[in-house]
C-alpha cells in the first residue's frame, strides 16, 4: 500500500533527477558553443520542476489534512470500545518508547486501564536468563531441564501465567536484567488482553522468536485475548510468527490506524490488520474478519 510519505519521498527523488539535468544541461558545450536547445531543455525543466512543487505542495496539505482528520476522529472511532478492560502490555525494548506511549494513550481513549507495562529484552543471552530461571526457580520442577533450549517453553509459559493471571511475579523478578529489561504496574490481577509488540532485527536473540511465539500460545491457551503487532517498518516481521499461534495480528501499530485495529481485536474482533500482505484487511471496522474469533 502506497503512503504520503511514499509520494512524497518519489516526488523528492524527481525534483533531484531534474535538478541534477539542469545542472548537466548548463554545463554542456560543443567546442566551447551554446548548445541552440539547450535553453528550451532548461525552460522545459523548468515548467516540470514548477509543476511538480505546485503537486508537492498539494499532497502536503492532503497529508496535514489527513492526520488531522485522523487525529480528531480518533477518539470517536475507539471511544468506549475497551471500557474497565484491564490491559497488560508486552513490548520488545527495540520497538522504543513511543510506539508504547502512543498505543497506552490509544488504550485509554477507548477506556482501558494498562495495568502492566513489561519491557523485554530481544538481544538477550539465553544461557544467562537460563542459569538465572534454574537458581531462582529451583522449586518448580519444570525448571530443572539442563539444557538451555529445553528452558524457553517453561519461561514462556510461567511468564504468560504472571502476566495474564497475575498474583505472582518470581520470574519477572528473576529474569530482570537478562530477557525482563523492566516491569511496571500491578500483576497481582487477571488482564483481560494483552498487546505483545515486537520490532525484530537482524540482531535479535535466536531464542527471541520462539520465547514470542510461546508467550502467544500460552496466554491464548489461559483464554487471554492476546494481539501481536509490530510497526510497518519492521526490519523483519513477525506476523506470520504470531500468525502461527492463531492469534489476530496488527503490522502498523505506529500509526492512528493501526490504533484502531489494535483497539478492536482485543474487543473481540479476530483477524489480520495492516498494509502488509499478511493483513486480511486495513482495518477491523471495514468488514467483518474472515477467520472465526478466539475463544
Amino acid at each position: 500500500m502506497l503512503t504520503w510519505r511514499y509520494h512524497l519521498l518519489s516526488l523528492a527523488a524527481i525534483f533531484l533527477a531534474l535538478s541534477l539535468g539542469v545542472l548537466i544541461g548548463v554545463g554542456l558545450t560543443d567546442s566551447g558553443a551554446v548548445d541552440t536547445s539547450r535553453q528550451d531543455l532548461i525552460g522545459s525543466l523548468q515548467h516540470d520542476l514548477d509543476s511538480l512543487r505546485n503537486q508537492n505542495n498539494q499532497l502536503s496539505l492532503e497529508n496535514a489534512t489527513n492526520a488531522s482528520f485522523q487525529e480528531d476522529s480518533f477518539p470517536f472511532i475507539v471511544g468506549g470500545q475497551l471500557q474497565g478492560k484491564r490491559i497488560a502490555v508486552v513490548v520488545a525494548a527495540t520497538a522504543g518508547g513511543d510506539i508504547q506511549r502512543r498505543l497506552e494513550t490509544a488504550l485509554h481513549a477507548a477506556g482501558a486501564e494498562v495495568v502492566t507495562t513489561t519491557i523485554l529484552n530481544s538481544r538477550f543471552d539465553l544461557h544467562e536468563a537460563a542459569v538465572k530461571a534454574r537458581t531462582d526457580m529451583k522449586n518448580n520442577p519444570a525448571f530443572a531441564a539442563a539444557d538451555d533450549n529445553a528452558l524457553v517453553a517453561p519461561i514462556a509459559q510461567e511468564l504468560s501465567r504472571e502476566i495474564g493471571k497475575g498474583g505472582n511475579t518470581a520470574l519477572l523478578a528473576s529474569l530482570q536484567g537478562t530477557l525482563i529489561d523492566s516491569i511496571g504496574g500491578s500483576y497481582n490481577a487477571p488482564v483481560d488482553g494483552v498487546v505483545i509488540i515486537s520490532r525484530a532485527d537482524d540482531q535479535q536473540s535466536a531464542s527471541y522468536s520462539e520465547i514470542e511465539k510461546q508467550l502467544a500460545l500460552d496466554l491464548r491457551a489461559l483464554g487471554v485475548i492476546t494481539v501481536g503487532c509490530e510497526p510497518a517498518n519492521a526490519p523483519i516481521s513477525e506476523i506470520p510468527l504470531f500468525q502461527s499461534a492463531e492469534i489476530s495480528t496488527v503490522d502498523n501499530l505506529d500509526s492512528f490506524i493501526g490504533e484502531v485495529s489494535v483497539v478492536y481485536a482485543l474487543a473481540g474482533e479476530h483477524g489480520d490488520f495492516g498494509v502488509k500482505p499478511t493483513a486480511d484487511m486495513l482495518i477491523p471496522i471495514l468488514k467483518s474478519a474472515k477467520r472465526a474469533p478466539q475463544q
